[in-house]
C-alpha cells in the first residue's frame, strides 16, 4: 500500500544531495522507493543500482560520469538499494567526492539496513542529507487499519491499537498478523496470541535477520534478548564482553531490532515479537546457558537497585531461595502488595515451594498469601518466619517481618498491639535519611496507608487523615500516583466524618484532577463516598444520590472495602430518612452491620448509633460535646441541649445553645444536624425564622433549582463545581448581599464594622471570580450556594 506522508517526504528529501532510508528488515524501504518513483514527475533522471560487491567502486564512477557528462543540464537521482549488505569504505568515499563533486546535479537515495561509512556528521551539519529512519517507517494506527481492511477485516479501535502496539508497527509483522487473523472468530485473542517465536514471523527473523549477524553481534542479540531493557553494564554482564553506550547506539541505527528507552539515558529495547523470537532461540541454541545468564542479571539489578527484576530472574533461573534473599534484602520490593501490584506479586512468587526453610522463604510465601488476601496462610507462615529469624542472624528479616504484619492487620480486626507495631515498624523506616540509598519510599507508602487504615477504623479520625496527608506528601513527591489516588480518597472520607467538609471537597476535586474520565482505575470508592457524606450533610441530597449510584462500579482496594462499605450505608441510611424512608434505611444499615461482623471498629459502633436515631427520631448525644468529637456530633449535643432547655421553659439558652450550633456548623455549611434536628426547635429554624435571616448559609438549595440555573446560563450541572472556599462568615455576608441589603445595613446586622464587611464581600468576589457583587451573587445561584434565584 502506498503511503502518502512518506512518499511526500522522499520528494523533499531529494532536494538534499542525500536521502538516508535506514531501517532494519521488512520495514518497506524498496516498497517506499518504488511507490514514490512510480508517482515522481520530477525533471531529473532516477536510476537505480544494487552495488555489487565486486568492481562497484568504478562501475559506480563510470555510470555517473557518463550521464552527468552527456548532457551538463541534466540532474541524476541514482538510487542505491543495499539489500542485506553494507557498502565498503572505499563505496563510501567515491560516493561522497561524487555527490561533492557533481553538487547541485547528483543526488543519492540510499537505501541500508546499516548507518553507510559516509561522513554522516558532516552532512548533518551542512543539512545536506535527509533522514527516514525505522520510527519514520512504522505504520501508525490509521495506516494498520487501512492495512487490516485490505486483508477485509475489520477491526474495533481497542484491537486496532493492541495490534500496533504488539508489532511495534513493523510493516512485515503486520501483513503476517493480518494473514494469521483472517478467519479466526476471536481477533483480540488471536492478536493477543500472535508472537514471533512461530510460524512465518519466526522464518522470516531467522532468515532475514539473525543469519546474516557475524558471530559476535549474534551472540550479543542472543543474549542480550533475556532481558526487557539492555543496558551497557548489563549487556556486558551477559555476553562477558566490553559494551558501552556507544556500541548500543550502533546497534539501534542497524540491523537489530533494537531502540532507546524513552525517559533513560542508556536503556534500549528489542521490538516485543523480535525479543520473543530471540528467547525461543536462545533456549534451542544454548539450554543450558540460560539459567546463568538469568542468574547473573538478577545479581546484576540487585546491584544496581532493581529488586523486583532481580527476583523475576531468579525465579526464571530457578533460584527461589535467591529470589526470597532479594526480596528480604530492600523492603521496598513489599510494596507489590500495594493496589493494583499484587498482580504482580502472585505473578512472581506463584509457586513458590514450601519445603524450603528459612526466614526468607517463609517471608516471600506470606507475600504471595497476603497479595492473595489469604490473612490465615499470610499469619501462619510470618510465625514460620519468626521462629526461622530466631534460629538465624538475619535479623534484617525483621522490618520486612514487620510491615507484612501491618499489612495482615488491615485485612482483620486491628488491635492496640497491632498499632503500636505499626508505628514501631514506622520508626525504624523513619530513621532512614530521605535520598540516602537505603531509603525506602514505596515501604514507607505502605506503611503509612496500614497505619492510616487501621486510625481510621479505631475512629482516630484527626490522626488518620493527618495520616493520609503524610502519605499524600510522599506519594506525590515519589509519583506513585494510584497509592496518591487511594490516599487522597481515605483522607476525604476520613475528614468527612470529621465534619470537615470544605477539606474534603479539596481532596476530592484532587482525586478527580489526578483520574481522566473513563479509564480506570478510576475514582475508588472511598472518594466518591466521601464526596456524597460531603453533599449530604450539606443538605443536598440530589448531588448525593448522583455519587452514590457510582459506587457500585467504582474501583475499590480490598482493605478499604469493609469501612467504606459501612460509611456508603451510612450516607444512604440518611438519605432514606430525608425522604421519610425510616425502615429502608434501617435496613441498610443493618445489612452493612451484617457484612462487617464485628470488623468495623468505629464503624461497627455508628452503624448501632445511626440506628438508634432513626427510631427515636431524634439524635441521642452525650453532652457537653467533646472537642475531638466529629463536628455533627458536636452540633447535635448543642442541639439536644437547645431542645431540653426550650422543653424546661428556658428559651433564651435554648436560643444560646441553638446559636453555638450554628456558629459551629456555618465555617463548614453542615445543615443536616438541623434537618434532623429535635421538633421543639423546628419553628426556630423555619426559613422566614431569626436564625435563617442571620445565617443564610443554612437556607438548603432546591435539588431542582441549581439545576435549572444552570439550565438557563447554558452549563450543564456536571460542569458546575460547588466551592468550597467561602468561610461561614463570608457565606453569611453573601446571602445578605443577596437580599441586597446594603454595606451599612449588613454591618448593622452582623454587628460588625463596615470595613469587616467590605473585607468579606473582598474575598467573596476574589473566591467567586467576580468583578461586581450581582455577578457573584448570580455565580453562588449557578454553584448552588444560595437558595434558588426568583423568577423574573
Amino acid at each position: 500500500m502506498s503511503r502518502q506522508r512518506l512518499v511526500d517526504r522522499v520528494d523533499l528529501g531529494i532536494q538534499r544531495p542525500l536521502t538516508l532510508i535506514s531501517a532494519p528488515a521488512g520495514f518497506g524501504k524498496s516498497v517506499l522507493v518504488d511507490s514514490w518513483a512510480e508517482s515522481y514527475r520530477g525533471p531529473a533522471l532516477v536510476r537505480r543500482i544494487a552495488p555489487a560487491t565486486d568492481g562497484e567502486p568504478a562501475d559506480l564512477l563510470k555510470s555517473v560520469h557518463q550521464v552527468l557528462r552527456a548532457d551538463d543540464r541534466q540532474t541524476l537521482v541514482l538510487v542505491v538499494d543495499c539489500g542485506d549488505r553494507m557498502i565498503t569504505a572505499e563505496f563510501g568515499r567515491d560516493l561522497d567526492r561524487l555527490l561533492r563533486g557533481y553538487a547541485g546535479r547528483f543526488r543519492v537515495i540510499l537505501l541500508t539496513r546499516y548507518d553507510p561509512p559516509l561522513p554522516l556528521h558532516q552532512y548533518r551539519l551542512a543539512d545536506a542529507i535527509a533522514e527516514i529512519q525505522a520510527e519514520d517507517l512504522a505504520f501508525t494506527t490509521d495506516e494498520v487499519a487501512a492495512l487490516t481492511r485490505a486483508f477485509g477485516l475489520n477491526l474495533t479501535g481497542d484491537q486496532l491499537a493492541d495490534l500496533h502496539a504488539r508489532t511495534g508497527g513493523w510493516p512485515v509483522g503486520l501483513v503476517f498478523a493480518a494473514m494469521n487473523l483472517a478467519g479466526k472468530s476471536d481477533p483480540g485473542r488471536a492478536i493477543r496470541e500472535f508472537r514471533g517465536d512461530t510460524g512465518n514471523v519466526a522464518a522470516y527473523l531467522m532468515a532475514e535477520v539473525l543469519d546474516s549477524q557475524p558471530p559476535e553481534l549474534r551472540k550479543f542479540l542472543l543474549r542480550t534478548s533475556l532481558v526487557d531493557v539492555v543496558t551497557p553494564g548489563l549487556a556486558e554482564v551477559l555476553t562477558a564482553h566490553r559494551c558501552d553506550l556507544r556500541s548500543l547506539q550502533f546497534l539501534a541505527r542497524g540491523n537489530s531490532f533494537i531502540q532507546p528507552v524513552a525517559g533513560t539515558t542508556d536503556g534500549y529495547s528489542y521490538l516485543a515479537l523480535f525479543r520473543e523470537f530471540l528467547r525461543a532461540e536462545v533456549l534451542y541454541e544454548e539450554p543450558a546457558l540460560v539459567p546463568s545468564l538469568h542468574s547473573a542479571a538478577a545479581a546484576w539489578f540487585a546491584r544496581n537497585g532493581q529488586p523486583l527484576e532481580a527476583m523475576h530472574h531468579a525465579v526464571t533461573a530457578g533460584d527461589w531461595r535467591q529470589a526470597a534473599r532479594y526480596l528480604v534484602a530492600n523492603p521496598d520490593t513489599v510494596a507489590v502488595l500495594i493496589g493494583r501490584r499484587r498482580r504482580q506479586a502472585s505473578a512472581l512468587l506463584a509457586g513458590f515451594p514450601d519445603e524450603f526453610e528459612g526466614p526468607e522463604p517463609a517471608i516471600a510465601r506470606a507475600v504471595l498469601a497476603l497479595a492473595e488476601f489469604d490473612v490465615a496462610r499470610g499469619t501462619s507462615e510470618l510465625r514460620r518466619s519468626d521462629a526461622a529469624v530466631a534460629r538465624s542472624d538475619a535479623q534484617d528479616a525483621a522490618l520486612v517481618i514487620g510491615m507484612l504484619r501491618a499489612v495482615c492487620a488491615t485485612l482483620r480486626p486491628a488491635t492496640a498491639a497491632d498499632l503500636d507495631g505499626v508505628l514501631a515498624t514506622e520508626g525504624r523506616l523513619g530513621t532512614v535519611v530521605p535520598g540516602s540509598p537505603a531509603f525506602h519510599p514505596e515501604a514507607r507508602l505502605l506503611i503509612i496507608g496500614c497505619k492510616g487504615r487501621i486510625l481510621l477504623r479505631r475512629g482516630d479520625f484527626p490522626a488518620a487523615a493527618s495520616a493520609f496527608e503524610d502519605g499524600i506528601a510522599l506519594a506525590e513527591d515519589t509519583g506513585a500516583d494510584e497509592v496518591l489516588t487511594e490516599f487522597l480518597g481515605l483522607a476525604a472520607l476520613a475528614e468527612a466524618i470529621r465534619g470537615r467538609l470544605r477539606r474534603t471537597g479539596e481532596l476530592v476535586a484532587r482525586a478527580t484532577a489526578l483520574t481522566a474520565p473513563g479509564t480506570p482505575p478510576g475514582l475508588p470508592r472511598s472518594t466518591l463516598v466521601a464526596a456524597a457524606w460531603m453533599h449530604t450533610d450539606r443538605g443536598e441530597p440530589a448531588a448525593a444520590e448522583e455519587l452514590l449510584h457510582r459506587v457500585e462500579d467504582a474501583a475499590d482496594s480490598r482493605p478499604d472495602s469493609l469501612i467504606v462499605r459501612a460509611a456508603c450505608a451510612l450516607v444512604l441510611a440518611r438519605q432514606l430518612r430525608a425522604r421519610g424512608d425510616v425502615q429502608p434505611a434501617i435496613d441498610e444499615l443493618r445489612a452493612a452491620r451484617d457484612e462487617l461482623r464485628g470488623h468495623g471498629g468505629w464503624f461497627d459502633q455508628a452503624l448501632v448509633h445511626e440506628e438508634s436515631n432513626l427510631r427515636t427520631g431524634e439524635p441521642v448525644v452525650g453532652q457537653p460535646p467533646a472537642v475531638d468529637d466529629p463536628l455533627d456530633t458536636q452540633v447535635n449535643s448543642w442541639l439536644v441541649q437547645a431542645a431540653e432547655a426550650v422543653r424546661a421553659g428556658n428559651k433564651a439558652r435554648g436560643d444560646l445553645y441553638l446559636e453555638r450550633a450554628l456558629r459551629l456548623a456555618a465555617p463548614e455549611q453542615l445543615r443536616r444536624p438541623f434537618a434532623e434536628a429535635p421538633a421543639v426547635l423546628r419553628q426556630l429554624l423555619e426559613p422566614t425564622g431569626e436564625a435563617a435571616r442571620h445565617h443564610a448559609w443554612l437556607r438548603t438549595p432546591s435539588d431542582r433549582e441549581p439545576g435549572r440555573a444552570a439550565e438557563r446560563h447554558g452549563r450543564s450541572r456536571d460542569q458546575l463545581v460547588i466551592t468550597s472556599a467561602l468561610t461561614g462568615k463570608e457565606q453569611e455576608v453573601l446571602g445578605y448581599l443577596a437580599d441586597l441589603l446594603t454595606t451599612e445595613e449588613i454591618a448593622d446586622t452582623m454587628f460588625v464594622s463596615v470595613n469587616t464587611v467590605r473585607s468579606h464581600v473582598r474575598s467573596i468576589l476574589r473566591k467567586l471570580g467576580a468583578s461586581r457583587r450581582n455577578e457573584a451573587v448570580r455565580r453562588a445561584w449557578e454553584l448552588g450556594l444560595l437558595p434558588a434565584q426568583p423568577e423574573n
